[in-house]
Formats: structure tokens, sequence, C-alpha cells
């Protein structure tokens, strides 16, 4: 047990820096086979460098997932949570995960914006599985941006479809719904920032900040090993590609992740 933590406080610790997922991903009660059941791998990211940026950048990120027969999740995908539901056909709980940094010192487009530190996330989730093919997903988060309240409400809808034993496809589509604070913190310019960067003042309201569809690809190798490569493309709207430093509306991201269960 002790071994098992110290994997977990460290993987924690190195995944600081990686954004936790929009939505819960959690294997239903009934389907797992251990109490507490445990995953340690890595993902490699192709990915923006930053929200609207058109430089690209590869990110290589620790991995793991730890979730209990009783309800309780802790992983870098999923973040700390507890699922309440006992019915493998709904998930509904708390959660809290990582909303990841935005350093200017990380382009060159955002000098003189300031940073955007890290944020840890309150929040919540509701899924429902139609059937074992179609899922709805939704989730709301409070605690990002500058001022630490910036809120994000997304929903969207999965289809996955196994094709054999081993292989399976899933496709997703969600929009993300922000309030004003989370806006103005990562597409908005103040007068101070204005000043140092020389960027025209802008100040975006609420809304949608896009749509997105992802797909992936998962490669059950074994029973311990798998495999899991997607790409994503997202399509901002134009609340956010007004921003004086968004340069690209339609960015596309591309992953590839392993990990062992042990």
């Amino acid at each position: 047990m002790k071994k098992l933590l110290g994997i977990l406080l460290l993987a924690a610790s190195c995944a600081a820096q990686a954004q936790t997922s929009e939505f819960v991903q959690t294997i239903p009660e009934y389907y797992l086979p251990k109490d507490i059941n445990f995953s340690l791998g890595g993902v490699v990211l192709f990915t923006p460098k930053y929200t609207g940026s058109n430089e690209r950048k590869a990110r290589v990120y620790p991995l793991f997932d730890t979730q209990w027969k009783n309800g309780a999740f802790f992983s870098s995908v999923n973040g700390l949570g507890y699922n309440f539901s006992k019915d493998p056909s709904i998930q509904y709980g708390l959660r809290i995960t990582v909303e990841a940094a935005r350093d200017e010192s990380s382009s060159p487009k955002l000098q003189g914006l300031g940073d955007v530190d890290t944020a840890i996330e309150p929040g919540a989730f509701l899924n429902y599985n139609v059937n074992q093919n179609y899922s709805l997903l939704s989730s709301i988060r409070y605690g990002s941006g500058v001022g630490h309240n910036g809120m994000q409400t997304t929903v969207g809808a999965r289809f996955t479809t196994a094709l054999n034993d081993q292989h399976r496809i899933t496709a997703t589509l969600r929009a993300n719904w922000v309030n004003a604070a989370y806006m103005q913190s990562y597409f908005g310019v103040n007068e101070q920032q204005s000043i140092n960067s020389g960027y025209t003042p802008y100040t975006p309201s609420s809304g949608l900040t896009d749509i997105k569809l992802s797909t992936s690809w998962h490669w059950t190798i074994d029973a311990n090993w798998s495999l899991t490569t997607g790409a994503s493309v997202s399509r901002y709207t134009s609340e956010v590609t007004k921003s004086p430093f968004v340069f690209e509306k339609t960015p596309i991201s591309v992953f590839s992740a392993a990990s062992y269960r042990f």
C-alpha cells in the first residue's frame, strides 16, 4: 500500500502542469476486477503552445489512474473525485481538477500579457450511458483564470464501438461555455496588458469558446498493457477569435498514450 501511495504522489507531482479531462471517464463499479484498480503510463501530445496559438509544441506527461470500487477515483485524466452512483448507466458526483498554467514566456506572442497560474477547480459531473455505445456527458468547473473565478460548463456526446476484443474506436463531440471572468483571463486584454504588449484592449463576454470533435483508437495489447492514439479538432467562436492574440481558428491536437494496469 505504501508503495502504491508513493507512486501516486510522484505521478501527481510530475503531472501538475498537465490539464485534466473535461469529462469524467471511469469504469462502472460492476466491471472493476479489484477493490483498488491502478494503472501507470505516459502520454505524448502535439498541441498549440497556448489556446489560440498557431505554433505547435510536443509535450510528454506521466499518466496515472486509480479507481476504487466504492466510487472514489484519483487520476491525471479525471482528477480527484467520487462517483455516487451505483447504477452503471449513470455517473454523477463531485471532483477536483487542474487547469494548466499559461506562461507568457512560452511564446513571444504572449509577452506583456502576464501569466495565468495553474488553477485547482472544484466541480461536478453527470454522465448518462444511453447504451453500451452512446453516452451523454456534462461537467462544471470553477476556479480558473487570473482571479480564480472562471467557470466552465461542458456538455457533449460520445459514441464508442468495439471492432473486436482488442480494438475500440471512440468519437466525442462537445461544446464549452465559460463566464466572463474566464474569457477575460484567457482571451481578453486589459489596459495595462495593452500598454505592455501593444495589443488593442479587448473585453470579451461570457459564451461558448468552441465546439470540439475528438476521435481515438484504443488497443488492448494484453491483460496489462494498452495503447490509445487520437486527435481532436476545435472551432473557436467569434468571441474567442476576436482576441488579438488568437491566430488559429481551427486548432488540431494529436496524442498517443501507453499505460500498464497493475
